[in-house]
Parts: C-alpha cells; structure tokens; sequence
C-alpha cells in the first residue's frame, strides 16, 4: 500500500483547490489534507473543515479567522490568520505535499517558504515561476524539493518528456477563450460576462480573462521556458478550440506527440499526487473496491467522434495582442517578467470592476513593460520592488 500523501491546499476555496479536493474525496486511503488555506470565505472553508477535518485551517484575512473560529468552535482544528500564517502553512511538520493554488503574486510567498521545506510541490500558480522562475528553482534545488506543474499543458509537457526526450518545439495548446469568435470591432465592449463565459472550462474569474487576452498562454509561455530550461523560440502556441489536446512535443524528424483527454483539472492534479504510486504500478482502489472515475477525468473516453473533430489554427494577432508580450519580456529579462505579470494582474483586477474596457488590459500591459525601469531579479525584494512599480503604472 502507498504511503498516505499528506496535503497541505493553498487556495482551498477556488477553483484548483476544489479540484483537489474531489481528488482527495475520491480517494481517502491515498491522501489526506491536512491544511487549508483559503483568503476570506470562511463560511466556504467551515464546510471544507467538517468534511475534510483538517488539523489546521488558514485565512489570509485575519477578521476571517476569527469568524472561522467562532463557527468551527469546539472542532479541535488549529485556526489562525493573517500574511505570515499563510506563508508558513506549507512548512507544518505534519505536511509533505503543497497543492500551490492561490492564484496571482499572492502565491508566489507560500510557495518558497514550501521550496525552502523542502516539500513536494504541485503547482498551479503560474505567476510564481513568471514573477520568480529562476530563485524558486534555486530554492527548490538547494532544499531538495520537488516542483511537478498541474495546469493542464505543463502537466502534459512534463509527462511527454519524462526520460529527457529531445524535442525542437514544445507546444502549447489554447482554447481562444470566450471571445474567440466575437468580431474584432466588438472586442472593446466586450462585457464582463461574455468575457467570463469560458467554452471549455471551469476557472476562477482572473484566470479566465486571461484566457480571452491569451495572457494564460504568455505565463505559460515565460512558465516553460523556466521548467524545462528553454528558449522562448522552442515553444508555440496554437488555437485549439476544443481543449483534448493539451500540449505537443516535436522532434528533429517532424514527430509530433501530443496528450489528449477531456478538460478536467482534476486530471493533471491526480497524476501529478499518485504520481509514485503509478510508477510503482500501485492500483489505485477506493474502500469499496472500484477504482475512482472523478479523479481521473470524470471516467469519460475519448471516441473517434470525438477526435475526428478537433481543429487547430494559428492565433491571430490582431485579436490576442499580448501574445507578442512573453517574447519581449523574456528578451528583457530581469524582473521583467515579473513586471509584465503584475502589471496584468492589476489590469484584470480594474477589469473585473468594470474601470476599464476589455481591450485596455493589453495596452496597459505593453506599456508597463515599455515604460518601467529594468530591475534586476535576484531577490525578492527586487522583484516586490518591480511589482509595485508595474502595478503603479497600471493604476494610472
């Protein structure tokens, strides 16, 4: 039997965390979480706790502790609240594995006090590695931990070049987002809800704005580079509408390798937990002896119908601007990536309230990578110094 993963979920309350724990529901003798850290939804996170019965539970905002106190009182978990809290959940003794899924700059803290622990690390914050690649694989290295990606496309990547394959072209898939099909001359007063509207799958609301900018792509993009030590010129990214194919790799002969499955997060989070327990050959069987099917895509097969269907195509330019954006920042180097992705992170966060129009998130984005002084990126103070400045000329 495979020793039981014990999980510690930054982010418990969105959209990867949720997805984590129908992993962990499914399977109760493989994983257990073991803490919960969620931002300010302590109602949320009082439910999580009497089904998951955590020993700890974290809330960013320090008045959402004390409400979670009040309504988990007498439960015997460990409560606590605040920035620091948050940061050092991950290194609790009784954790091995962090699910790093508070989405932002926000996750970036937690994930290398995680790295300097020495934990194992699967990780959906995506602008961790764009704001701090290089120093969170350091950190990473030097403490013996273990980073394994869980969004969808770098979890393909890494499971497609497993035993160091050689590869000429990594790419990337995207689904075009909600807006993909509106007219160009509409995209200015694209709603907020149309925006929002994601074809394939089911995100959190930043994250899918980014998916209707192609900003995902350009972290995912910045994200490669550093997983797999690369070149931004070794990696492509291509319009796939119907989200089965997640990522190819292509050789020196023109062969291309791709994984494919239905969209469902849960997927990569449950091949990356049990992913020992597969290279043991280790079954993976509930209590009542049948393998799980949530866990594993929601059990659904891929037909020939439905691989007969699928379509791809180069994206247009025209319509995704902030495409462009991953080169120049990569070329600029520095904490340039790091301003590129609060300068967005701060342009969602205007669009979200309405302040500005769909359209302005990539100019503001193109200009805070033109307008902000170079930095460099060996420190975190350099690069939270880097991010006050892109986010203050967002604001403007």
């Amino acid at each position: 039997m495979a020793k039981l993963k014990r999980v510690c979920i930054l982010g418990a309350t969105g959209s990867v965390g949720g997805g984590a724990l129908s992993v962990i529901r499914d399977c109760p003798q493989m994983a257990a979480a073991v803490c919960l850290v969620a931002n300010n939804n302590a109602v949320a996170m009082r439910d999580l706790c009497r089904e998951f019965q955590p020993q700890r539970a974290i809330m960013r905002e320090e008045a959402a502790a004390e409400e979670l106190n009040k309504l988990l009182a007498g439960d015997g978990i460990i409560i606590d609240g605040g920035e620091e809290a948050v940061q050092t959940a991950a290194t609790a003794e009784e954790c091995d594995t962090v699910i790093a899924g508070i989405a932002g700059g926000g996750g970036l803290a937690p994930t290398l006090h995680a790295a300097r622990s020495g934990r194992q690390i699967l990780l959906a914050n995506k602008e961790s590695l764009v704001i701090a690649g290089e120093l969170l694989m350091q950190t990473a290295r030097e403490h013996g931990a273990e980073i394994l990606p869980i969004d969808s496309e770098h979890a393909a990547l890494f499971e497609l070049l497993e035993g160091e394959r050689q590869y000429t072209k990594l790419w990337l898939t995207a689904s075009g987002g909600a807006l993909r099909d509106m007219p160009l001359a509409q995209l200015p007063n694209a709603t907020l809800a149309q925006t929002l509207s994601h074809p394939t799958w089911k995100m959190g609301n930043k994250i899918t704005v980014d998916s209707a900018t192609m900003m995902n792509k350009v972290l995912e993009i910045i994200e490669a580079t550093v997983l797999f030590q690369t070149t931004a010129a070794q990696v492509g990214v291509v319009i796939h509408p119907q989200s089965i194919v997640h990522a190819l790799v292509e050789d020196s002969n023109g062969v291309l390798s791709a994984q494919m499955s239905f969209p469902d997060m849960r997927l990569p989070i449950a091949r990356m937990l049990f992913r020992d327990t597969r290279k043991l050959g280790d079954e993976l069987i509930t209590e009542e002896g049948k393998q799980p099917q949530n866990a594993w895509g929601g059990g659904r097969s891929l037909t020939w119908e439905t691989l007969s269907n699928l379509s791809f195509y180069e994206p247009d330019l025209a319509r995704y601007p902030c495409l462009p954006l991953a080169d120049e920042a990569l070329a600029l180097g520095g904490a340039a990536p790091a301003i590129l992705s609060a300068a967005n992170e701060l342009a969602v966060e205007r669009f979200l309230r309405s302040e500005i129009k769909f359209t302005d998130i990539a100019r503001i984005n193109a200009r805070a990578l033109a307008t902000c002084a170079p930095h460099p990126a060996a420190t975190l103070a350099d690069l939270q110094a880097a991010n006050e400045q892109a986010r203050a000329v967002a604001a403007q």
